[in-house]
């Protein structure tokens, strides 16, 4: 897809979400396609309270109060609606985007831009994970940002994968599952990762017993699924410039996504996921511990979203 044909689709996405009321709209059918339904009690019958910056819902039958992005990617967010839809728009097309573009876009500071776009990724994990591979399932290892070296050893650019995909006796990929595996356990680069703990986790139980398991070397070769290693280090580089293994995972789930989900219909998909997905904080995104400095500033941060 053109740049231009890119920033024409991103033009006319921010014409038809213009206001925040249209996003409210969108968000709450993402939400409850259904009609309301309360968290609590499952009651279908709410009171709107209008009278703060986003609306909140009483349920009828519990009393409980319930904020529309409660549950949400976007639950403790500050960052208005219309930017966040237009951040999951963009993070929807084929070229997707990254946090210094997405900052730059939304006109937010780059840690704003980069905790907006691992909580979309989040959102396209927690989705996936719902679905297991089944029918024909082939599995392969692999390597990112493979290197050519003369040693035995993982470049340490190179990080091992293991590959899964469901798809037809010709061997076209169906839904892909790609996961990073650490080099702690690997003997030397030839060495494969044990793909037992992969195959529970992603396969269907009812055909985990017939697993085709090839290497990424041999006669036996999946070529096609060995490639997708290639596709995946070719769109990492060129979008992000190369990830480090700590957040290496986040991206490959959004390159599954991608893979997963066709162009046509996928903000909509994607804006459901979004809606239905609980979100993830900065501190279990980089690892950091919760200090009491930081839980006084989350206090405040919630205190300030309660009094909008």
């Amino acid at each position: 897809m053109s740049l231009r044909h890119d920033t024409e689709a991103f033009d006319a996405f921010c014409k038809r979400y213009e206001s925040e009321e249209d996003c409210i709209v969108a968000l709450y059918n993402a939400k409850w396609p259904n009609g309301f339904r309360c968290p609590n009690c499952q009651c279908h019958h709410a009171y709107l309270i209008s009278t703060r910056r986003l609306p909140l819902y009483e349920c009828y039958s519990c009393k409980k109060q319930t904020s529309l992005i409660k549950g949400t990617i976007m639950e403790g967010s500050r960052t208005s609606l219309r930017l966040w839809l237009r951040a999951i728009h963009l993070h929807a097309r084929s070229n997707s985007i990254n946090a210094l573009q997405l900052s730059n876009l939304l006109e937010v500071t780059y840690k704003t831009a980069w905790l907006i776009c691992h909580k979309i990724r989040y959102a396209m994990r927690q989705a996936d994970s719902m679905i297991l591979l089944a029918g024909i399932v082939r599995v392969t290892d692999a390597i990112c940002y493979k290197r050519l070296t003369s040693t035995f050893e993982l470049h340490k650019q190179e990080q091992p994968l293991l590959i899964g995909a469901s798809g037809s006796e010709d061997g076209n990929i169906g839904y892909l599952k790609i996961e990073h595996q650490s080099k702690m356990s690997l003997r030397d680069k030839y060495d494969c990762p044990n793909p037992k703990p992969f195959i529970l986790k992603h396969v269907d139980p009812r055909f985990s017993e017939n697993v085709i398991i090839t290497r990424r070397f041999g006669k036996t070769m999946n070529k096609a699924l060995v490639w997708e290693s290639h596709y995946l280090s070719s769109w990492m580089g060129r979008m992000f410039r190369g990830i480090g293994p700590k957040h290496l995972q986040a991206y490959i789930n959004q390159y599954c996504y991608h893979s997963n989900h066709p162009s046509v219909g996928r903000f909509g998909i994607l804006l459901i996921d979004s809606a239905i997905a609980h979100t993830i904080t900065y501190p279990a995104l980089t690892g950091r511990p919760i200090t009491h400095r930081s839980l006084n500033r989350s206090r405040v941060a919630w205190r300030s979203q309660k009094a909008i």
